[in-house]
């Protein structure tokens, strides 16, 4: 960088400008058009903006090479690339200081904030991250959240925005959000209606819940100290807040204002169309809101999108819209009013409610769409034995799509599945840990699961829950967990149940205060409003900046409201991956995951007598049944090119029960979880989709990065992508045919289990060509079709070395390796495979919102039984049982080799720079011995001058990158530390490599 700088290397300033490109691209992580142009609107380089334009719709499409980038940026400054690079040699520089310096790192981060915050204000938390990541502190994600937790400093722009914005006035909202979950026909969406108090939808119109819906918000209502919620009623609102603000204009004296034409109100300066970079990636604000009262509006949603009122009218646009919404002109000057100091106009208390799809192929993706959550209700059939396997199906307007099926899990063990998801899963915020409260539905029918009682049930209950999670649970009272309630037909002790849910969710529930400037609620409630004129329920970000220019929005308040409605699922804005959609209403998404889910049962086409409504489905299972009264056909969901329905084509394979007769993308789909574009263009697919704001394209790339998806290599044939939640569960023979290992490693999750979603987006993330190894897995194939894929079990193919099998076993994960061609070979894949999981599940827990549960290596316990295994986790060569604490011993003891737990891994560049700092002086021949090239060993010299140090933490960062990624290393380890300083050292006694072995616990160097 020192040399780019330099103008008398290069011949002319072009050239210079070239070099500091070629850096950026090099160097810099994540660099994009988006980025770029965020960088541009930030350097106020309109001309250059306005070439990059061109680029940004297609911004995964494009590939960003050093030609087309300059190409497009003819006319770039200089100070461009000194963006993107030299603040990062600053970074480079006053992180290798402080390291020196300090020993704790507390005391690093407070000083690094010291000195970001008075000698280089300039600096924001993208280049605090991309610094970090490049001395290797992880992947650039999850230290860019990290860094923007700790660093206030990328904030204070939005912090001094969204004060200016209070200052025109805002409403204070206590809010909470609350999930319904529970196995498919338990009784979830019927509870619902009556715990907000209303009337059961009837049974015919009844429909399964898909994915997840969009958040019915209700308004908390107190009349005679009970509780209740109502369905918010936006035009309602928004008059009240008008007479609100009309009574502020002539306190203010302003009451001229109300009348003055939005026109003549100050309009920012167009803005790049890609986003800058948001500084409130998450909301930063709190609150206290308010109770009132609203009528009730119809907010629901179905899993086939009604296309009816899809398209727009042709002569419909946004311009006319917002030319024709005239009623909104005195509304418009209300909120423009500024004052001195922010002023409360409403005070409310809102709770969200969403319910979700309980069907497992749901369960497995639902957790990336949920955010900011308070509660979980989690919904049981009473009449269920909790030993029973429930029936899963799925159910349209009270009649059956498909035939169910048996889950492979029992009641009780998919609840334990909901416990440990629920309370390990943070929200992504701080403070209290979301809550859990049991609800039984089915009251009145408790009995048919006789000898079992509820009594029973709330036993059983109480010994899944971990201890460490007793305190996250609401209790009916100290003895019950349960909440009883018949919601088909509730009675009065129904509804005073109902009460209590509802005021004891309001009482012990995390609620999250924010206060939302006026005219956030105005935006969101005019782009809702706008949406449904157009037809569509997705707009381009630039259409939303037109509609937030009309509002008189700012462009940074316009950014820090579109998270704010992300934040909270009001709306989806995906800012790092579709910069230029935005979802007004989040089912758009929802829905588009839901039609796969919903293609795939239909393509189970069941017979006459399987199409029972969900309360028959539970009743008939409680007694033993599997089949209900007779139903007629449901009605075709859609049309699909040729002119039939899936329907249709599904009931002729079911008549010559030859899986063959159904189309080839349709069998692929069906039997592997395999799509293509093509098979998503299909006409019973094309929901939502709009021309040049919202494509196949779009939808692909997005599930990609959200793990839903994840691309599979194809030398031959259409490009495919793997969509692990639809895969059927497996066979426990298919399990023992492909698990060939003796010593398996053994993943255990010390809170009862892993999370749901974590196992198919591990798979997604290991197939995911965006997630490169060292030795890129693949799917294994026999007769090019694949071997072992199923939704809880999963074969591998590692060229050069072997099979990979992973299994998951409800409670832990299990990896196999086989085929290995020397024992050299398999110690080798085995660190990789290890190395590849841990990494790989922090990676996806992250993306999900999990925490509180890190993985441990494990084996199976030797003290368990075969037909109900469970684990031991491994901690300085022994081994722990994780059922009985006191049963222990060595690993040594059990005879069997453990390639995969012979070394202690180096996952921390810190850790390494922190134990080599005394003798920083000597790194050169450390790196030597740790076999890093005499190139490299010179130009990190070059790059440090004489600063030792720096020269150390750069040396580690080389090592840690080559050995991720070249076959001439092995792993980092300890090991191969502890043996580099020895050798440093000429193998004498070496105080330093022993002290190393002994605090990590490898073997100590050998001794001359």
């Amino acid at each position: 960088m020192n040399q780019i700088r330099d103008s008398r290397s290069y011949s002319s300033e072009e050239e210079k400008r070239v070099a500091g490109l070629q850096y950026c691209l090099q160097t810099v992580p994540g660099v994009s058009w988006g980025r770029i142009a965020g960088v541009l609107w930030y350097l106020e380089e309109h001309t250059a903006l306005e070439t990059v334009r061109q680029y940004l719709p297609h911004t995964h499409d494009i590939s960003l090479t050093l030609s087309n980038l300059t190409s497009a940026l003819d006319s770039l400054p200089d100070k461009l690339w000194t963006e993107f690079g030299w603040e990062m040699d600053v970074l480079d520089s006053i992180l290798s200081k402080i390291r020196s310096q300090l020993s704790s790192d507390k005391e690093r981060k407070a000083e690094l904030l010291r000195v970001i915050s008075t000698e280089h204000p300039h600096l924001t938390w993208e280049h605090v991250s991309d610094a970090l990541y490049r001395l290797g502190y992880g992947e650039y994600h999850h230290v860019l959240e990290r860094v923007q937790s700790l660093f206030p400093t990328g904030r204070r722009r939005a912090k001094k925005i969204y004060q200016e914005e209070m200052k025109r006035g805002v409403t204070k909202r206590k809010l909470t959000k609350l999930v319904m979950v529970g196995i498919a026909g338990s009784g979830k969406s019927t509870s619902l209606q009556t715990v907000i108090g209303e009337e059961p939808l009837a049974e015919d119109q009844r429909t399964s819940t898909p994915l997840l819906t969009r958040p019915v918000q209700t308004e908390v209502v107190i009349v005679h100290d009970k509780v209740h919620w109502k369905k918010r009623n936006p035009e309602e609102k928004k008059k009240y807040i008008a007479s609100l603000l009309r009574e502020r204009a002539q306190r203010l004296g302003q009451a001229s204002l109300t009348s003055q034409d939005p026109a003549s109100l100050p309009t920012p300066a167009p803005s790049s169309p890609a986003q800058p970079s948001s500084s409130a990636q998450q909301s930063s604000t709190a609150t206290q809101p308010v109770k009132t009262t609203g009528s009730p509006t119809t907010n629901t949603s179905t899993a086939v999108p009604d296309r009816s009122s899809r398209a727009a009218p042709a002569e419909v646009t946004l311009e006319s819209l917002l030319q024709s919404s005239e009623e909104d002109q005195e509304y418009i000057s209300l909120i423009n009013i500024p004052s001195d100091s922010h002023e409360t106009l409403l005070d409310e208390t809102v709770v969200y409610v969403v319910d979700s799809g309980g069907q497992p192929e749901f369960m497995e993706a639902m957790a990336v769409f949920l955010g900011e959550t308070s509660a979980c209700v989690l919904v049981m059939d009473l009449s269920q034995s909790l030993d029973e396997h429930p029936q899963i199906g799925y159910w349209l307007r009270g009649k059956a799509v498909s035939k169910p099926y048996r889950c492979i899990r029992t009641n009780e063990e998919n609840l334990k599945k909901f416990i440990q998801t629920v309370n390990t899963f943070t929200s992504k915020t701080k403070g209290q840990p979301s809550m859990l409260l049991f609800l039984g539905t089915h009251r009145d029918q408790a009995h048919k699961c006789l000898p079992e009682t509820v009594a029973d049930k709330n036993e059983r209950l109480k010994k899944l829950i971990p201890a460490k999670f007793e305190k996250q649970i609401i209790q009916l009272d100290k003895k019950t967990l349960i909440f009883e309630i018949n919601a088909l037909n509730p009675d009065d002790t129904d509804r005073k149940t109902a009460e209590k849910v509802r005021s004891y969710i309001l009482e012990q529930c995390p609620a999250k205060e924010v206060e939302i400037p006026v005219r956030w609620d105005a935006f969101e409630e005019k782009l809702r409003s706008l949406a449904k004129g157009l037809g569509r329920q997705v707009m381009s970000r630039e259409e939303c900046w037109r509609v937030a220019q009309s509002l008189g929005l700012e462009e940074d308040s316009f950014n820090e409201a579109l998270d704010f409605f992300h934040n909270w699922s009001l709306m989806f804005y995906f800012r790092d991956i579709l910069p230029e959609v935005v979802f007004i209403d989040p089912q758009v998404i929802l829905d588009k995951v839901s039609e796969l889910v919903v293609f795939m049962f239909e393509l189970r086409e069941p017979e006459e007598e399987d199409k029972t409504s969900p309360d028959e489905a539970a009743g008939a299972a409680a007694k033993g049944q599997t089949h209900g009264p007779d139903t007629d056909k449901p009605e075709p969901t859609s049309t699909n090119t040729d002119g039939t329905t899936p329907e249709k084509a599904a009931a002729t394979s079911s008549q010559t029960a030859d899986e063959s007769l159904l189309p080839p993308g349709w069998q692929q789909f069906e039997k592997f979880g395999h799509v293509t574009k093509a098979f998503l263009e299909d006409k019973r697919f094309s929901s939502h989709y709009h021309r040049g704001i919202f494509s196949c394209e779009d939808l692909i790339h997005l599930l990609e990065e959200l793990l839903v998806f994840a691309k599979l290599e194809s030398e031959e044939g259409p490009e495919t992508w793997l969509m692990p939640s639809v895969l059927r569960h497996v066979a426990e023979e298919k399990v023992k045919e492909v698990c060939v290992s003796a010593g398996p490693l053994v993943v255990d999750f010390p809170d009862g289990g892993p999370q749901n979603g974590i196992f198919c987006s591990l798979m997604a993330h290991v197939l995911s060509p965006q997630h490169p190894h060292p030795h890129p897995w693949k799917l294994c194939l026999s007769s090019n079709l694949p071997k072992c894929l199923y939704r809880d079990c999963i074969q591998f193919h590692v060229p050069d070395f072997g099979s990979v099998t992973l299994v998951d076993r409800f409670q832990y994960f299990e990896a196999h390796v086989s085929d290995t061609t020397s024992e050299e070979e398999e110690q080798k894949l085995w660190q990789h495979v290890g190395k590849s999981i841990f990494n790989g599940i922090e990676t996806v827990s992250d993306m999900l919102g999990y925490s509180n549960n890190k993985p441990r290596p494990a084996i199976i316990c030797p003290k368990s039984h075969s037909d109900k295994a469970h684990t031991a986790y491994i901690k300085d060569g022994k081994w722990n049982c994780t059922s009985d604490m006191g049963v222990r011993g060595t690993l040594a003891e059990l005879g069997t080799v453990l390639p995969w737990c012979d070394e202690a891994y180096i996952d921390d560049h810190f850790d390494v720079v922190s134990e080599l700092g005394d003798v920083a002086h000597v790194w050169k021949s450390l790196g030597g011995a740790l076999r890093l090239r005499q190139p490299d060993l010179d130009r990190i010299k070059a790059d440090h001058q004489q600063d030792s140090s720096s020269c150390l933490s750069e040396m580690v960062t080389e090592w840690l990158n080559q050995s991720y990624n070249t076959e001439r290393f092995g792993l980092p380890s300890w090991k191969m530390l502890v043996e580099a300083v020895a050798h440093r050292n000429g193998g004498n006694n070496n105080a330093l490599a022993i002290h190393i072995a002994t605090k990590y616990k490898v073997p100590a160097p050998a001794q001359n």
